[in-house]
């Protein structure tokens, strides 16, 4: 199946759990691989369809999870849309398998674990998917306010067949007085998630896409996007480019940072150095 032209990504884990049992697996939580800080969570993302890798083994019938809890309009960052953003980008994190940066939205000591922990209890996921709802309202206790972020995990495991998680996480973040600016942010402080082995799981796709752009100066471009990988490979002139996808507020924008691809729909702009932007559209 594929998704429309230009798609995002997005998906997740959270606290351990029992082992799992029967094909479904009980434990959420996978290898570090880096200890970056993540990206900042003020700008709102465009509404996405997720996936952590190609589908192996044997699909359930087929059915596209779409995410209901992304605003394309920009939002304070201390908001109920804020929270889901954060658990939003600790599923995308985890999906591109940049654990550290995922372990870093957790509240300090909330996952449980040590981070090397955390990351090595994804090892049993062969792919990992998300799909995250619409957050509570914010409540307040404490020197605290808290939002309730319901999560749907799934996908399959290396052994044993597919699972299938149902729950919610739960974000929270101070308000006192001489709080730090880390401690005033959303965190994750908890995660429910259980198996829900009566549901059917929903199929993973293939999220790709390619198009042909035919740009002003004359040029052709074929740009193969992978929302998966939050990337897009771009044939230009009998070059190869790879670039990454940035955080845009709308809109979407792939950079190197150098080389730019940025636009909205079938309107793409292609930037490099020394140059002025070149306007492509899709070729239909």
């Amino acid at each position: 199946m594929r998704l429309p032209l230009i798609a995002l990504l997005a998906l997740g884990a959270c606290s351990s759990q029992p082992a799992p049992e029967n094909s479904i697996v009980q434990s959420e939580v996978t290898n570090v691989t880096d200890d970056a800080s993540p990206a900042p969570l003020d700008k709102a993302p465009v509404r996405t369809t997720t996936k952590a890798t190609t589908t192996i083994g044997s699909p359930a019938p087929a059915a596209t999870p779409t995410r209901e809890v992304v605003s394309e309009a920009p939002f304070a960052a201390d908001s109920a849309q804020g929270a889901a953003n954060v658990v939003q980008t600790y599923y995308a994190l985890l999906g591109e398998g940049k654990y550290g940066q995922a372990y870093a939205l957790w509240k300090p000591g909330a996952a449980g674990m040590p981070r090397d922990a955390f990351a090595a209890s994804f090892a049993r996921y062969r792919d990992y998917h998300a799909e995250i709802g619409a957050p509570s309202g914010i409540e307040g206790a404490a020197g605290s306010r808290y939002v309730t972020v319901p999560v749907r995990a799934y996908g399959n495991l290396k052994a044993g067949g597919p699972f299938n998680l149902r729950g919610s996480v739960t974000l929270s973040r101070a308000v006192v007085d001489g709080a730090t600016p880390e401690q005033k942010s959303w965190h994750i402080s908890a995660s429910d998630l259980k198996p829900r082995p009566g549901e059917a799981v929903p199929a993973t796709v293939d999220n790709r896409s390619q198009a042909r752009f035919r740009c002003i100066d004359g040029v052709r471009i074929v740009a193969r996007f992978d929302p998966d990988h939050g990337q897009v490979m771009l044939v230009r002139a009998g070059r190869t480019i790879v670039l990454k996808q940035q955080r845009m507020a709308s809109g979407i924008r792939y950079s190197d940072g150098r080389i730019s691809f940025q636009g909205k729909g079938d309107t793409m702009a292609f930037e490099a150095p020394g140059q002025p932007p070149i306007a492509c559209a899709v070729i239909r």
